[in-house]
C-alpha cells in the first residue's frame, strides 16, 4: 500500500482531526453571525449622512491643503509644523462609503478579516499536525509501524507529507469559501465598495500568504512535535515563546527604554509577511524609517520552517524510538 496515502487515511480518520474542524466551522459561524447582526443595508438616509461627511472632510483637508502651501510659501514658523508634501492624499480620494456607520463594507473590513483567518489557519495547522505526530511517538506507534517499513525517513516524509497536503488543500478551500460568504453579506446586508482589479489581486495574493503561514505553521509544529516527541512538548514551547519572550521580553525592553525592539520577535515578521511591511520607528523629526519588508518575513518564516524540519528529520534518523 502507498504510505503517502496510508498516512493521509490515517490523519483524516483521527477523531482528533474531526473536533478541530468542528470548532473551525463553529469559530467561522460566529464571526459570520456577529458581521450579520451589526450591519444593514444603507438606505437612502444613511448614504445621505455619508455623503454629508464625506463632503466635510474633503473641505477640512483643501482648506489644510491650502495653509500647507501659504505657510511654506511664506516661510513663517508654523510651516515646520507641516510636512514637506503639502498634497499627500487627493481629496477625491475620499468617498461616501468610507462613512457608512453601522454597514459592512467588503473593500474596508476583508483585509483584518484574512489576517484573523490566516492567524486562525495557522492555529489549526499547528495543532492538527504536532497531534498526528506526536500522539504517535508517545504512545509508541511509529516503532511499529518501522516494523513494517524500516525507512525511517520515508516514514517521517510520508507524515509530513501528509500533513502539509491536508493542511494546504484545506486552508485553500476554507479561505475561498471564507471570502466568497463575507462578500455576499455585503452584497446582501451591506456594500462591497469598489472593487478593481488591483483590489483584487492584493486580496488574493493576501490570501495566498495566509495559506503559505498556515502551512508553514503544520511544518513547524511537525518538526517540534517530531523532536520533543511529545504533542503536548511542541505546543509547550510556543506557548513558552510567546508568553516569556514576546509578552514578558517587550515589558522588559519598554522598562529599560531599549528601542526599537521590533526586529527581535517573531511576531513582527509574521505580521510584515502575511499584512505588509511593518513601520517600527520613526525619528523624532518623522524621518529615518525602520522598515520589516514583506519579503524578509518571509525569509524568516521559510528560514526557520526550513531548519526546524531539516534538525527534526536529523534527530529522527539517528535516535533510539523505544
Amino acid at each position: 500500500m502507498n504510505l503517502f496515502r496510508a498516512e493521509l487515511s490515517r490523519l483524516l480518520a483521527r477523531r482528533f482531526s474531526h473536533i478541530m474542524l468542528i470548532v473551525l466551522v463553529a469559530v467561522f459561524g460566529v464571526t459570520v453571525a456577529t458581521v450579520l447582526s451589526s450591519t444593514h443595508s444603507p438606505d437612502a438616509g444613511t448614504w445621505a449622512a455619508a455623503e454629508d461627511t464625506a463632503s466635510s472632510q474633503r473641505n477640512s483637508l483643501i482648506q489644510w491643503q491650502a495653509n500647507c502651501e501659504t505657510a511654506k510659501i511664506r516661510g513663517t514658523e508654523e510651516a515646520s509644523a507641516f510636512p514637506e508634501d503639502c498634497r499627500t492624499r487627493d481629496p477625491n480620494e475620499i468617498k461616501a462609503g468610507d462613512f457608512l456607520w453601522g454597514v459592512f463594507v467588503f473593500t474596508h473590513e476583508i483585509r483584518g478579516l484574512t489576517v484573523f483567518l490566516a492567524v486562525y489557519l495557522s492555529f489549526f495547522g499547528f495543532v492538527l499536525a504536532a497531534s498526528f505526530v506526536g500522539a504517535e511517538l508517545s504512545s509508541g506507534g511509529i516503532t511499529n509501524l518501522l516494523l513494517w517499513r524500516p525507512q525511517r525517513s520515508a516514514v517521517l516524509g510520508a507524515k509530513l507529507a501528509a500533513v502539509l497536503t491536508c493542511v494546504t488543500a484545506f486552508a485553500t478551500g476554507f479561505t475561498v469559501l471564507y471570502v466568497g460568504t463575507f462578500y455576499l453579506i455585503a452584497a446582501g446586508a451591506g456594500w462591497v465598495g469598489e472593487t478593481p482589479a488591483t483590489f483584487w489581486g492584493e486580496l488574493v495574493t493576501m490570501c495566498l500568504r495566509g495559506v503559505a503561514l498556515s502551512v508553514a505553521a503544520a511544518a513547524c509544529a511537525f518538526a517540534l512535535a517530531t523532536l520533543a516527541r511529545h504533542t503536548a512538548a511542541a505546543l509547550g514551547i510556543v506557548v513558552g515563546y510567546f508568553l516569556i519572550w514576546e509578552a514578558g521580553a517587550r515589558i522588559v525592553f519598554e522598562i529599560v527604554g531599549a528601542l526599537p525592539y521590533d526586529p527581535y520577535f517573531l511576531s513582527t515578521y509574521l505580521s510584515a509577511f502575511v499584512n505588509g511591511d511593518v513601520e517600527y520607528w520613526s525619528g523624532y523629526d518623522g524621518s529615518g524609517d525602520l522598515v520589516i519588508t514583506q519579503l524578509s518575513g518571509g525569509l524568516v518564516v521559510a528560514g526557520l520552517t526550513a531548519a526546524l524540519i531539516a534538525a527534526a528529520f536529523a534527530n529522527f534518523r539517528r535516535r533510539d524510538l523505544v
